[in-house]
């Protein structure tokens, strides 16, 4: 991109414009950018990983002055993959937590507090939303509810192409005429949000995440949550302001930090972050939601909500404590090492 100035004639680039201000880049999406000829010697590049994903090598991490870690696991993978295969450039690694859209407001906001129904405490049916990923544990709560005919409402959201390629002939005659609904297609803002505002009882059954955002806007509408005990999805709640299904966890051998990575430079002697879920598990999830009262409900979903914006905070602070980091001053800690 090219800037004049109307008063010389003079035509710029952006690195002309800004050789030291740091560039963020999310996961592998560098596009060349680094190699290009015009990118200025001086300029930090900060790295944002999802470290789940298998494009991410060891170039990534040692072509970086600074690692975001959205989670508490990234931050201490991460540390831990430097000290076993060094740190030439000395890269800071930052745990900042991160935030969601809070869609439920949103929703309100456009829609007006009349078109949204309160939650409903007393009257269970989960929302099960999967959009356009295969790493929700669809499988294994769709198992559950077709051995538990007794059990509430499932509703299921998903995009058609996933649908289509990885649940239609398994399942399509199996859940017809069960308390599982499945709605296929691409929902749009306002409805989405309205369904999110309105639900009380979520089923977010990741099997790995880099982040999570489906379970912090679930949250963030203060709602009742089951999800995967593994990180960093127990990153997101607690006995207390969620309920977690106990797991067995693996990992893929191309994930670099997963603890049995197939190539070099594979971080080791660590537990994989990827769920072995079954559908027993989802089972007593939902047992251990129907045995509580409305009013023990209502509870755990506030402190869901508290939390989220516990990490809101940590957050903007963190990124204040960055805007420091990128004028290469110093600057004051939250806490010692973020607890991580």
């Amino acid at each position: 991109m090219k800037y004049v100035d109307k008063k010389t004639g003079e035509t710029f680039s952006y690195h002309d414009l800004c050789p030291k201000t740091p560039m963020i880049f999310l996961n592998h999406y560098w596009d060349g950018i680094p190699d290009s000829p015009d990118w200025p010697a001086t300029k930090p590049l900060y790295l944002m990983p999802n470290i789940e994903m298998y494009e991410l090598k060891a170039e990534h991490y040692w072509g970086v002055d600074v690692v975001l870690c959205k989670t508490a696991i990234c931050a201490r993978r991460v540390r831990l993959w430097y000290e076993q295969e060094g740190n030439p450039r000395h890269t800071k690694v930052l745990y900042t937590r991160h935030t969601s859209s809070d869609v439920a407001a949103l929703a309100r906001n456009r829609l007006g507090s009349d078109s949204i129904k309160p939650k409903n405490w007393s009257d269970v049916q989960f929302i099960h939303a999967v959009g356009t990923s295969v790493q929700k544990g669809t499988r294994p709560v769709l198992n559950c509810w077709l051995e538990r005919p007794d059990f509430p409402p499932l509703h299921v959201y998903m995009h058609e192409d996933v649908y289509n390629g990885n649940l239609k002939n398994h399942y399509e005659n199996k859940i017809r005429g069960t308390q599982v609904h499945m709605h296929v297609g691409r929902a749009s803002a306002d409805d989405f949000g309205k369904m999110i505002a309105e639900s009380a009882f979520f089923m977010c059954t990741s099997l790995q995440e880099g982040y999570g955002h489906y379970i912090n806007q679930a949250r963030a509408s203060g709602a009742v949550i089951v999800s995967t005990d593994l990180p960093p999805m127990n990153e997101f709640l607690t006995p207390e302001s969620g309920v977690l299904i106990p797991v067995k966890r693996w990992a893929f051998q191309e994930q670099m930090l997963g603890g049995k990575y197939n190539g070099e430079h594979g971080l080791r002697g660590v537990e994989g972050f990827t769920a072995d879920l079954q559908g027993p598990g989802v089972c007593d999830a939902v047992e251990k939601v129907l045995a509580m009262t409305p009013a023990e409900r209502e509870a755990m979903a506030a402190q869901a909500r508290k939390q989220y914006f516990i990490d809101l905070n940590f957050f903007a602070y963190k990124m204040k404590e960055l805007q420091e980091i990128a004028k290469g001053g110093e600057v004051p800690r939250l806490r010692a090492e973020d607890a991580v």
